[in-house]
């Protein structure tokens, strides 16, 4: 599995602008993590659907 999640890093680090914000965080969260790249994508993952998530109205809000 670790290969897999180091093929899955190094696919999102090739495909993505080196300025982008989506490869920025997961760097980032590469050197919070060193040696655990398991962590860091799922802390990786996890930022970004907080990120990708729109924020709507719950039906309470709407009442």
């Amino acid at each position: 599995m670790r290969q897999q999640v180091i093929d899955l890093i190094l696919d999102i680090i090739s495909a993505t602008d080196p300025q982008s914000a989506v490869r920025l965080r997961l760097v980032r969260h590469l050197a919070a993590h060193p040696g655990c790249p398991e962590q860091a994508l799922l802390r990786h993952l996890l930022e970004s659907s907080r990120h990708s998530w729109p924020h709507t109205a719950s039906p309470i809000e709407d009442k």
